[in-house]
């Protein structure tokens, strides 16, 4: 029986509030397509990601358990009694953590002890000091090394290789009689076993040791080393040796900084990073970043669109980052260079396909990116466990309540996350909450509103909508040509003061300088002195002071005292045609100049003189500057939208609605064999499949979506199951599970297979 049956019949047995226990502990288990029938769910659980994610989010307690029921296995208790598994740990009573970790489905509760499933089996103990079960090493042995090993430790004799290995076995796991014969070791050999048995169960480059490798203390291993069996090694720490276990979790001091103060510091970095985020897309739509040849963001890079947004260089390195992985900057790898050509270095560039979200919806988008980021494919993603878990332990704190001591908080993730991959978990710590505070989600060591929010994604929208709506609508001007927003000004403040003034700094206050060059930018893009003195009287907390409205009045006066004619586009032609263009009446606004007799000046850029050349009658060419035949431009669609709001379907999946459903249905269901569907779709084409269309079949069952024509819709499917005249589908669009009758099938309406990613 596999791992997968053997969870069946478990989760059969199961009531809704039991199952749904489960998949709270376990939602990778209901992740899209989210699973049909228990045998789907048992699957998932019995699979090896799965099994590692649950072990990743177990706390110390757990944990220990879970290594003490290992242990007890590997010692041939199986099932491992609770009362032995009390006695390792020197716990009064584990029936409560045994209980959790059978609500995570990684072990169950017989009648007579604990069942643990195959693929959490260990033979090997190097976190808790010990090494491997006896029976290993034995079993490494030929027959004649082990019985002499036999007769050296008085055993019966036998030439039978299964008797000699349970003979011995039996000795080992027999602890007064292995610390018995350890009384006759010599005395430097006693002291070295003591040694290894203290936490060293294997080493490199022992000194001889006759007596123990003769009586089975120590064995030679294939990879050179010598070994400690594990029954040796808790026979002599002693019989009322008790493995670790720490059921209290560390102490985290907590001050009090007030709910007010944390959501407005929260407020502010959310508008700061959404303004670092804003000029960093403004910056690549004028000239695409320049990355180094890894793909990575240079240094180089960061500190400059620092000094130009007036940031830091870590608020730059994380929008760039969160930027880049919600799609909103998009890599462009170059083409390989030619021949004796340097390679050019790859660019970052917004999409142009992808219209800017609103303010409100691209915090959310970043937020999420952050909290949730696509994982690597080989390996596990630490940064981001360690993020989430730091967010979780401060969201268990009154609102205002504050961690500063690091070292503590350090102390409680170990605690809650003993199993994470990292030998460097303080420097993840202060890195999550390092970028925490730049997004708002923790500010002066308490976690806000916006880091709840992300723990119940139902309440996302609100909060951030109200975060930033915080935002404040006026500004102080002062006599010194300044201006000053308490807190964090709204977008159209910023941008409206950004247009007229240089800004200086920036934290709980931002200011701006007007100047006579800030102003003349205002002017040289188009603005009038009424229309910037209007604008700025409608965002100023009292009167503009006369020192700001005289600079605006004398530098709209002297504005323009020179002019320098800029000239859009060039006719060229013979004079008498170009005689009559300029004295055209449909081309006056073209603004024709003639500079020469063949030559006429455009006040209008070369594709709408074309345009209005040929209106006129008249059959132009466009030339480049180079004089090479311009050819015509395809049409470039408008951004679009890409990035909402989830819709209620797609935020986490209930755990308890899904246990519901799965009770009411069967456990199994039909399978589908390689060729089942090509063979029934036959018959709805009178047994004439194209190769294209036992394609797509093949296809199918092999789990790749297609995209399908079933009546007047067109489908992306995708994991089919074939339950007599109906194909069972997962519906990628929909998100759900679609019955599809066979004969409105069209799979000559069909294309080419859709990617997943």
């Amino acid at each position: 029986m596999t791992t997968a049956d053997e969870l069946l019949g478990r989760l059969s047995g199961l009531d809704a509030d039991a199952l749904a226990k489960v998949l709270a502990h376990r939602p990778d288990v209901l992740e899209e397509p989210w699973p049909r029938r228990l045998d789907v769910v048992a699957a998932r659980l019995a699979a090896p990601p799965s099994i590692d994610a649950a072990l990743l989010a177990l706390p110390m307690p757990l944990v220990q358990v879970m290594r003490t029921v290992q242990l007890c296995y590997a010692l041939g208790r199986r099932p491992a009694p609770v009362e032995e598994v009390a006695r390792l740990l020197g716990a009064a009573d584990v029936d409560s953590y045994v209980d959790e970790l059978a609500e995570r489905a990684l072990l169950w509760r017989d009648t007579d002890g604990i069942t643990l499933p195959e693929p959490l089996h260990r033979n090997s103990f190097g976190p808790e000091g010990l090494g491997q079960p006896v029976a290993n090493l034995l079993g490494e042995l030929g027959t004649s090394r082990l019985a002499k090993l036999s007769r050296a430790l008085g055993l019966p004799d036998t030439e039978r290789k299964p008797q000699l290995l349970l003979g011995l076995v039996r000795f080992f796991r027999d602890g007064d009689a292995v610390r018995e014969l350890f009384a006759d070791a010599p005395e430097e050999t006693r002291k070295l076993l003591l040694d290894m048995a203290d936490g060293v169960p294997e080493v490199e480059g022992l000194a001889p040791a006759g007596w123990a490798f003769d009586h089975g203390f120590l064995f030679a291993t294939y990879f050179g080393t010598v070994a400690m069996p594990i029954e040796v090694s808790l026979a002599l720490r002693g019989p009322d040796h008790q493995l670790p276990f720490t059921p209290e979790e560390p102490p985290l001091p907590v001050t009090h900084t007030g709910a007010e103060a944390a959501e407005a510091a929260s407020s502010a970095a959310a508008l700061r990073l959404l303004d670092r985020v804003s000029a960093i897309l403004d910056l690549a739509a004028a000239e695409p970043l320049p990355l180094l040849k890894d793909g990575t963001i240079g240094a180089r890079l960061v500190k400059k669109i620092a000094k130009d947004t007036g940031g830091t260089p870590a608020e730059i390195e994380l929008a760039i980052d969160l930027a880049a992985q919600a799609g909103l900057l998009v890599a462009d790898e170059p083409p390989p260079p030619g021949r004796g050509r340097k390679a050019a270095a790859p660019t970052l560039a917004p999409d142009p396909d992808l219209a800017r979200p609103a303010p409100a919806l691209l915090y959310r988008l970043l937020l999420t990116t952050w909290w949730d980021p696509a994982p690597p494919e080989f390996e596990t993603d630490v940064e981001a466990l360690v993020r989430r878990l730091v967010v979780r332990l401060l969201a268990r704190l009154d609102p205002g309540d504050a961690v500063t001591d690091v070292g503590a908080l350090t102390r409680l993730a170990a605690w809650h996350a003993p199993l994470l991959p990292t030998d460097d978990l303080a420097g993840h710590v202060e890195g999550a909450l390092a970028e925490a505070e730049l997004l708002g989600v923790v500010a002066h060591g308490a976690v806000t509103a916006a880091g709840r929010a992300l723990l119940a994604p139902h309440t996302l929208v609100k909060v951030t909508d109200e975060l930033v709506s915080r935002a404040r609508t006026t500004a102080l001007f002062g006599t010194d040509l300044t201006a000053i927003v308490p807190g964090s000004p709204d977008a159209r403040l910023a941008a409206l003061l950004d247009r007229v003034a240089d800004r200086e700094n920036q934290g709980t206050a931002t200011s701006w300088r007007f100047s006579p060059a800030s102003v003349r930018r205002a002017f040289d893009q188009g603005a009038t002195t009424a229309e910037l003195l209007d604008d700025l009287r409608a965002v100023a907390a009292g009167d503009l002071p006369q020192p700001l409205v005289y600079l605006l009045n004398d530098v709209a006066r002297r504005h323009g005292e020179a002019q320098v004619i800029e000239v859009a586009s060039v006719v060229v032609g013979e004079p008498a045609v170009l005689a009559e263009l300029a004295a055209h009446r449909k081309l006056a606004k073209l603004g024709l100049r003639a500079v020469a007799p063949t030559v006429l000046t455009s006040t209008v850029d070369a594709a709408r003189t074309l345009e209005a050349l040929r209106e006129a009658g008249y059959a132009p060419t466009r030339h480049a500057a180079d004089g090479s035949i311009v050819l015509p431009a395809r049409d470039q669609p408008s951004p679009t939208v890409a990035v909402r709001d989830p819709e209620p379907g797609e935020l986490p999946p209930d755990p308890a609605a899904h246990a519901e459903r799965l009770l009411t249905t069967p456990a199994t269901g039909p399978a589908l064999l390689r060729g089942q569907l090509a063979r029934a779709m036959s018959d709805r084409y009178a047994g004439r499949l194209t190769p294209k269309q036992q394609q797509l079949c093949w296809q199918l069952e092999a789990g790749l979506p297609v995209d399908i024509a079933y009546g007047d819709e067109h489908l992306v499917i995708a994991y089919p199951e074939l339950d007599g005249d109906i194909l069972d589908v997962w519906s990628l669009g929909e998100r759900t599970y679609r019955r599809l009758e066979l004969t409105r099938i069209d799979l000559a309406q069909a294309s080419t297979p859709v990617s997943r990613a």
